[in-house]
């Protein structure tokens, strides 16, 4: 997908890097491995940013197959700290299709970044 600004293709890459770094395990392979557990297809899953708050504390927001948010809030170092929660009803203005999206928003360009991956 092609963008004429700058700050769209930054949000375009910023999102390719992350979603890179979950599925090769670069950033923390249990991370991955966490990920994998919940039901998500690595090679179908979009990640709009990963933050590491801690050693083995991860949050973010992933797209998955289905074109759908979830956000997570992943303790690798204790498996009953974790939460998933399915956001896309409530995105609002982050969704691709609303009018006054903002395609520099990663979440947004996380969602276009999934679809045009499906769409390939």
């Amino acid at each position: 997908m092609e963008f004429s600004k700058a700050s769209t293709r930054n949000a375009w890459e910023s999102v390719a890097h992350a979603t890179e770094q979950v599925r090769n395990g670069s950033l923390n392979p249990a991370l991955s491995t966490w990920v994998s557990a919940q039901g998500f297809a690595l090679d179908n899953t979009v990640f709009s940013s990963v933050c590491q708050f801690d050693e083995g504390i991860y949050t973010g927001t992933l797209v998955d197959c289905h074109g759908r948010a979830w956000e997570f809030f992943a303790d690798l170092n204790d498996p009953q700290g974790c939460d998933l929660e399915d956001v896309t009803d409530t995105l609002g203005p982050k969704s691709p299709d609303h009018p006054e999206a903002d395609l520099c928003d990663k979440v947004t360009m996380a969602l276009l970044y999934q679809r045009e991956q499906c769409a390939a």
